[in-house]
């Protein structure tokens, strides 16, 4: 210890203590900041647009359906006897679906074709009654009130033979339906578990679809279904396995705007003859319209907004953006568009391969037209 009572852990104490306070005191030009790289632009090829005319496309998707959808259940209550197809067969208009026990429907019939013979047997009977009684009535034989009451037995049994006829009809009709039919070709998606189990008339039994025409149930846009006429010609594609029809036709241009989507509905007739379109398939369509006038670019710039197409541009400040554009047509690497209302900003460039991260407003190594 020294002579002021403080020994060497004191004084380096106060060292340190001193050494923190002048660096608090130091002033900021004294901190030297270390450099920080500065940040570098992505690079982005930009192309000028290029105004061109084009074929009249409107450019639509949408998913197949099948023409006609039924589901089909006996008219009779009965037991289900046997089923004759299968899930998945195609049918065609009048094959025989499934049959119920007929037994009691047979025995109804047999039972009411008997009672049309003896009524028809009672009304021969009356009918000579009536001949006899006439002959006899023109020679005053009879009253007049006898002749009148022979001639209503006749009639009566006329109509005896009406009712008895109306009834083995019915009962006709009645084993008829103790079998279902296809109403039209098809394809049969759904049937019965089993048989032998009682079913009642109405509940469903089968799902038949006709497949033979698809609709393909698509929308448009306001301005592209101005453009659109009813019988139009369509080429329809399903990307997933590559069916094309080339004779397909716009049945229908819905003289509506869907309020969720603010579409116009379109309803497209697509040939089926062979079976290459599956119904609830997504495809694209192709509907051919006026020429217009649109300006090429690069494929990959497209992007979508709220279900719609835009463009990545960039202007003569070199910064990114998305401008709202119409798609007319497209293929592999391009696509011909109509941008919005607004354009294309000053000097635009088309942002051929869009940098990772590219937002709006960031800065792109680029110019445009290169």
């Amino acid at each position: 210890m020294d002579r002021n009572g403080m020994g060497v852990a004191g004084w380096m104490i106060v060292a340190a203590t001193l050494a923190l306070a002048a660096c608090r005191d130091a002033a900021p030009s004294d901190l030297k900041a270390a450099p920080q790289e500065p940040v570098k632009a992505p690079a982005a090829r930009l192309v000028a647009p290029e105004k061109v005319t084009v074929r009249g496309e409107v450019l639509v998707t949408g998913t197949l359906r099948a023409d006609q959808t039924a589901m089909l259940s006996m008219s009779v209550p009965g037991t289900l006897q046997k089923v004759h197809v299968s899930r998945g067969q195609a049918v065609e208009k009048g094959d025989l679906l499934a049959t119920l026990d007929d037994q009691v429907a047979r025995a109804t019939l047999a039972q009411a074709q008997a009672g049309v013979k003896a009524a028809e047997a009672q009304l021969a009977i009356a009918d000579d009654a009536l001949a006899r009684v006439t002959a006899v009535h023109k020679e005053q034989g009879v009253t007049d009130q006898q002749f009148r009451q022979t001639e209503a037995q006749r009639g009566a049994a006329a109509a005896g033979v009406a009712a008895a006829k109306a009834v083995a009809e019915q009962a006709e009709v009645n084993l008829r339906y103790q079998s279902l039919k296809a109403p039209w070709a098809g394809v049969i998606l759904k049937v019965p578990d089993g048989t032998g189990m009682p079913v009642a008339p109405g509940f469903p039994l089968f799902l038949l679809e006709a497949t033979a025409t698809l609709v393909l149930d698509t929308s448009a846009t306001q301005a592209e279904a101005s453009a659109m006429r009813q019988g139009a010609t369509a080429t329809v594609t399903v990307p997933a396995t590559g069916a094309l029809a080339t004779d397909a036709t716009v049945r229908h241009v819905v003289p509506m705007v869907d309020p969720m989507t603010n579409r116009v509905p379109i309803e497209i007739a697509v040939p089926n003859p062979e079976g290459r379109f599956l119904p609830h398939a997504f495809a694209r369509a192709r509907i051919a319209a006026a020429p217009r006038e649109g300006w090429k670019v690069p494929i990959a710039s497209l992007v979508q907004r709220e279900g719609a197409f835009a463009c990545w541009a960039a202007g003569t400040d070199g910064r990114a953006r998305t401008v709202p554009v119409q798609v007319l047509t497209q293929e592999t690497s391009w696509a011909v568009v109509v941008p919005g209302t607004e354009g294309w900003p000053d000097g635009a460039g088309i942002v051929a391969a869009p940098p990772p991260g590219i937002v709006e407003g960031m800065v792109l190594a680029g110019e445009a037209g290169r």
